[in-house]
Order: structure tokens, then C-alpha cells, then sequence
């Protein structure tokens, strides 16, 4: 007999609020369990955002939940809640481990914290991220844990026969695979629930990331076979969903309405296919040199930090929430009348405004960047032109219809300027926002 939907556990993944945070930790707990018996524990599999932000199970059995809480806050009592219900879903399943993952220390920890709420305990790391042996501590930072996985991958070669020990000078690779299959599988996950809008924690209790496809990555001997565009796209949406949760941490007193506002972002952006990502990047880094043919190319040469903390995401926040999916090719923008306006990840200061004219030009002539060739503005987050041929580079600001790029006339890109944040129409600022 098939349980009610009610019965199944409850999922958050559509919050996306330190899901990658989320997953780095499920790898490392992954590897700390296969380290400890190998052939054994690869029969364990993994459960992401179910009967918890993440468990291991056995079979049908869950043998461990996980929660995991990246708040900014340090006092016991923001995270009391979800150590209680975590307990009582632990009593109730008859589930002996149950941790509780946080990034920062609780500064007022009760002593009786594991008398009074077991069986649930705080998650404990190596109190460095070098450590292999020694003292540990209560929390672990975000900006720590790549170390600490990468320390637990050399722990984990050193101790497997059947592991090469050339691998120890590819574990940031081996770290980041890892964390690209247990990412795929949260996105999987999100787009299922996002298009069946129904049995939602069914959909979610369902999806498993076996052990033993994690431990196919260790055993790889070619990790180009791994390193494929479905590969570069979860690392696209990791580094976009970590540039997040730092723009979030700086911010100070965000409202619900924002953090929904902005958490419905980051939605729409992981769940851009290849081809989607690819226009996506291209539309919001307009600026960025190169021929951009695979999400590889993307990576290392687009996307970085600054661009999408201080640039998207600010303007972002700054604006009244975007409409989404003006064409298949432009995921974001916004109307005033008859101008449309298309947030770029450009954050640079306003005595850059030539140069940046000079590089989009430039590299409008060989990349089909859709927004460009709209009648609109490309929002900055301090430069302002009156279009984008302010600059000339060799090619006339008023050529005639015969120079053309992909079809589109040069003389288009004078209907393009860029806008400041300063000097966007009062109408899509942010009323919640000084």
C-alpha cells in the first residue's frame, strides 16, 4: 500500500539557502565512512533533502540523519528548534546517529546539551583543516571545508590499496567531481519538484546518490571522462550558488521578502540546462573576451567572485523582483514603458565606462548576445553611457547596414546604453532597500 503524502518527510530544496554548503558536507561524511571500511560501506547510499538536509541509508534503512544550519548566528537558542525536531524524528524512526551540522561555534552550547537531546550530536572536524589526527572542533566554517575534503582524500588514498597514490596530487579535482555528482543530484531533485508541484517530499525521499558512484569517481583513471559539460555545469552552479551565500552573509538586515526575492534567483539560474547557461553567462558577462563554445570555456574565463557578488547579485537585490524568461535567451530583465532593462555582472568603477563599451563591442562581433541587439540598458552597478558605441575601435559608431555581426546591424547596438544603479527609474528600485 502506497503511503499517504503526508507521511513522507518534509523537503526544503526549493529554499536553496546553503545548499552547496550542504552538499560539501554530505561529501565529506561520505568519505569519512568509506574510509573506514571501504568495501563494506560502498553499499551505503546517500539521501539529499528527504528525512533530512541530507541521511544514509542502507538498503531501505536510514542509518543517519544529518541537519545542517549556516546561520550567521552564535547563540543556542536560533538553533534549538532544529535540534529538537531533529530529535524527535530520530526517536520516532528508532535512528541511533543523528548530527547537527553548524558553521560557526555556539557560544552558549548548554554542558548538558548531549544528556538532554540525544541521540542527537554536534558534528565535530579537525580543529585545522591539516589535521589528520588530533583536537576538533564543534562547527566548521564554509571557507574551511574544501581543505578539510581534500585532507580526508589523502587520508583516503593513503589507507586504500586499491587507490593509486598518484591521486594525492588530484584531490581539488577528485574534491570537486565528487561535489558535482551529490550537486546534480539536489538539482534533479528541485527540477522534479518544480514541475510536478505535487508529493514533493515523495519525489524527494526517492533520490538516491549511491556510494558506489562516488567511489567510481576515486577509482577513476581518467578524469577527463568525468570532466564533461554536464560536469562543468554543476561547478557553474556551485561557484554561482557559493557567490550567494557570501553576497547573503555580508548583508545586514535582509528582509524575508529579499531573501525570497533573491533565493528565487538563484531557482531559476541553477535550473538553466547547458545550452541555457551558456546564453545566460554571455547576456550577464557581455564584457568578458573570448569565444565561449563549452561551459569549460565559461568557467575558467567568466565567472567569477566580484562579477556575480558585487555586480548581479547586488543589482539584483537593489531592484524590485525581475520578470524571468523574456525569450528563451534572456532569463532576466525588466520593464519600464517601453525600455527594458538587463542586469550584467559589470561592477566596476564609472572611469572604466570606455573600456567596458570597448570590450563588449568587441566581443559583440564574434558572440550572438541576444539582449544586445533589444532596444534597452544593460544595468551596471555605476557606469553610465548613452549607448554602447560611445567608443570606437575601427568600426564606425554609424555604419552603414552592410557591417553586421551574425546578422544583426552594428547600428543596433546604438539602441543599447548602460545604466547605473543610481539612474535606473525610480519605479524598479526596491522600496525595502536605502
Amino acid at each position: 500500500m502506497d503511503k499517504d503524502p503526508q507521511d513522507y518527510p518534509h523537503t526544503a530544496i526549493s529554499t536553496w539557502s546553503g545548499f552547496v554548503y550542504q552538499g560539501k558536507l554530505a561529501v565529506y561524511y561520505f568519505l569519512e565512512l568509506i574510509s573506514r571500511n571501504y568495501e563494506d560501506n560502498r553499499e551505503l547510499k546517500l539521501q539529499l533533502e528527504s528525512e533530512d538536509d541530507f541521511a544514509i541509508f542502507h538498503g531501505d534503512q536510514c542509518i543517519s540523519l544529518h541537519q545542517v544550519k549556516a546561520y550567521k548566528d552564535t547563540l543556542f537558542s536560533k538553533y534549538r528548534p532544529g535540534i529538537e525536531k531533529q530529535k524527535e524524528k530520530a526517536l520516532e524512526h528508532n535512528i541511533d546517529t543523528a548530527y547537527f551540522h553548524v558553521a560557526r561555534n555556539i557560544a552558549d552550547l548548554p554542558e548538558s546539551f548531549e544528556q538532554d537531546y540525544q541521540p542527537v550530536k554536534l558534528y565535530r572536524y579537525p580543529l585545522q583543516p591539516e589535521q589528520e589526527n588530533g583536537e576538533t572542533k564543534a562547527y566548521c566554517p564554509l571557507d574551511e571545508i574544501d581543505s578539510i575534503i581534500e585532507k580526508q582524500i589523502v587520508v583516503l588514498i593513503r589507507k586504500i590499496d586499491g587507490i593509486e597514490n598518484w591521486k594525492i596530487n588530484c584531490c581539488g579535482r577528485i574534491r570537486e567531481a565528487l561535489e558535482a555528482m551529490v550537486n546534480a543530484k539536489v538539482i534533479a531533485v528541485h527540477s522534479k519538484i518544480h514541475a510536478s508541484k505535487i508529493h514533493q517530499a515523495q519525489l524527494a525521499s526517492e533520490e538516491f546518490v549511491p556510494f558506489s558512484e562516488l567511489c567510481e569517481v576515486l577509482e577513476s583513471e581518467e578524469f577527463e571522462s568525468i570532466e564533461n559539460e554536464d560536469y562543468f555545469l554543476s561547478r557553474l552552479q556551485i561557484d554561482i550558488g557559493t557567490y550567494y551565500k557570501d553576497f547573503c552573509d555580508i548583508q545586514e538586515g535582509i528582509s524575508q521578502k529579499n531573501q525570497d526575492k533573491l533565493d528565487q534567483y538563484l531557482a531559476v539560474i541553477t535550473e538553466l540546462n547547458k545550452e541555457q547557461m551558456k546564453d545566460f553567462l554571455r547576456a550577464v558577462m557581455p564584457h568578458r573576451k573570448g569565444k565561449f563554445r563549452t561551459l569549460r570555456e565559461f568557467k575558467d574565463e567568466t565567472v567569477d567572485r566580484d562579477s556575480i557578488r558585487q555586480g548581479l547579485f547586488a543589482i539584483f537585490y537593489q531592484l524590485i523582483s525581475a520578470d524571468n524568461f523574456l525569450s528563451e535567451r534572456i532569463p532576466f530583465f525588466w520593464q519600464d514603458n517601453e525600455a527594458f532593462f538587463y542586469p550584467t555582472g559589470i561592477h566596476t568603477g564609472a572611469e572604466s565606462g570606455d573600456t567596458i563599451c570597448y570590450d563588449i563591442l568587441q566581443q559583440s562581433l564574434s558572440e550572438d548576445v541576444e539582449c544586445l541587439f533589444e532596444e534597452g540598458a544593460l544595468v551596471t552597478t555605476s557606469i553610465d553611457r548613452p549607448n554602447i558605441t560611445h567608443v570606437r575601435f575601427g568600426v564606425d559608431a554609424i555604419a552603414d547596414e552592410d557591417n553586421s555581426t551574425q546578422g544583426h546591424s552594428i547600428i543596433s547596438f546604438q539602441k543599447m546604453s548602460l545604466v547605473s544603479l543610481n539612474n535606473i527609474p525610480e519605479n524598479l528600485k526596491d522600496a525595502e532597500i536605502d
